[in-house]
């Protein structure tokens, strides 16, 4: 960690340097320590530390970047004139009216200091154990562990300044024994509030459950997905619904659709970093505060995410939720959840005449038909059937093909309980329930040990 005070200082003389044009600087930096695993034993210890500066410069409106990795004054100004340079080459942005002012930002808790000084030993200590246990069953397991530590800081010409310090830890189990696997995972700030023992003890249990799978009919057929499921659901309805580019350029099933009804009454989808199970960075990388956003409330299109520029475009409120400067997304939800229900996932099971148990979905494609939310995908480290309230078999991976407008109508179940889960760093993630869906499409099979593991 370089630390508010040098990071700001370094950035703010760089700002006084700078000749009479707008600027806006963006500093993301961080240590990641991976120990990675398979078939019991670790054979990776990986420890990668960098820094990126985003330096934009504003010619009227014309806006060139460039990317430097260092604070060192030198390297800095030189980045600075090429990004004038390449600023006087672009053409005008029709809805660019400057770098936003200073701005209050509510207060969230996203860095530990037990995640930043969690070491390898002790992530060795805590797969050694699960290592133990899965020998004990007849399993190997595979897998990653890995903490991170990093700073977000955002400064412009108008003396906007924001800081942000956050940690992360993320752990994936995959037993494997003779006949499939089991996966289990977590993502929190805190190392302290992960249940290392149950999520282990979920992964043994899943990957002892997956053996003998059986053939059963293509069809439709009721299912339980586990909050993992959605997760990768909701990451790809970021990518082609809820953010501002979608909308605006109208492949968004919530594009001319605002106030109408595209789910069920019990699905509510929103954007937020005040969540019990986690909190996100209370500024996005243009340094505008964050906003909760409902995207879906009990079923009805209630709205996009949007930062200064594409709000404009749209005619629309920003909500603070711009990305880093060389995203090709835009800006789109960083702390996506669904709101919880009444049900568990036992629960669930118990009440099932006949359906599937879903462990894990596995490579999505959300690009099918966008409108309708058309997407496919795999089911994988673990498919079940449920008869009578009780799990009987395994069965082959399957691939489904499904509207998820059509799937989030059918909702008759979600749990009381949600998980997080990273979406590729410590400010990015999805909080899920598991949900009970009646009629889910099923198109085809797949064979476990076919698919990469």
């Amino acid at each position: 960690m370089i630390g508010r005070e040098r990071i700001l200082e370094g950035l703010e003389r760089l700002l006084k340097r700078l000749p009479g044009e707008q600027f806006e600087l963006v500093y993301t930096g961080g240590r990641s320590d991976l120990t990675r695993y398979t078939r019991s034993e670790i054979h990776q210890n990986v420890s990668v530390e960098n820094m990126r500066v985003y330096i934009r410069a504003a010619l009227g409106k014309r806006l060139g970047v460039v990317t430097v990795n260092t604070l060192e004054e030198g390297p800095l100004l030189q980045a600075a004139k090429q990004a004038v340079e390449l600023a006087q080459r672009q053409p005008e942005n029709p809805y660019f009216e400057g770098f936003p002012s200073p701005a209050e930002y509510e207060p969230t808790t996203t860095y530990f200091e037990a995640t930043a000084k969690f070491t390898p030993k002790q992530r060795a200590e805590v797969v050694k154990k699960v290592f133990a246990e899965a020998e004990r069953l007849g399993f190997e397991v595979s897998g990653a562990f890995s903490t991170s530590t990093g700073e977000i800081a955002v400064l412009n010409s108008n003396g906007l300044e924001a800081y942000q310090p956050l940690t992360g830890v993320e752990i994936s189990l995959v037993p494997v024994s003779q006949e499939g696997m089991g996966y289990a995972d977590a993502f929190a700030h805190d190392v302290e509030k992960i249940d290392l023992e149950a999520v282990a003890a979920r992964a043994l249990e899943r990957c002892s459950l997956n053996k003998g799978q059986q053939d059963i009919p293509l069809g439709q057929y009721d299912v339980i997905l586990e909050p993992g499921c959605l997760a990768e659901v909701m990451r790809w309805l970021n990518l082609i619904a809820f953010r501002a580019q979608a909308f605006i350029e109208g492949t968004s099933f919530l594009a001319g659709k605002l106030g109408e009804r595209a789910m069920g009454e019990n699905i509510t989808i929103y954007d937020s970093i005040h969540e019990p199970e986690a909190q996100g960075l209370p500024f996005d990388f243009q340094g505008c505060p964050k906003r909760k956003v409902t995207l879906i409330e009990r079923g009805i299109n209630r709205g996009v995410v949007f930062d200064l520029m594409s709000a404009r475009q749209a005619k629309a409120e920003p909500t603070g939720h711009a990305g880093p400067p060389d995203s090709p997304y835009g800006p789109m939800p960083w702390n996506i959840c669904m709101e919880a229900g009444d049900s568990s996932l036992e629960e669930m099971v118990a009440s099932c005449e006949k359906g599937l148990l879903v462990t894990r979905f596995h490579y999505l494609n959300g690009f099918l038909d966008p409108k309708r939310a058309m997407m496919t995908g795999m089911t994988r480290y673990g498919t079940f059937l449920v008869e009578e309230g009780k799990i009987k078999h395994a069965v082959k991976n399957l691939r489904w093909t499904e509207s998820m407008l059509r799937a989030f109508s059918n909702v008759r179940a979600i749990s009381r309980k949600r998980e997080v889960f990273s979406y590729g760093g410590a400010a990015g993630f999805a909080i899920a329930p598991a949900v009970y869906i009646e009629g889910f499409t099923f198109t085809g099979v797949q064979e476990e040990g076919a698919v990469g593991q």
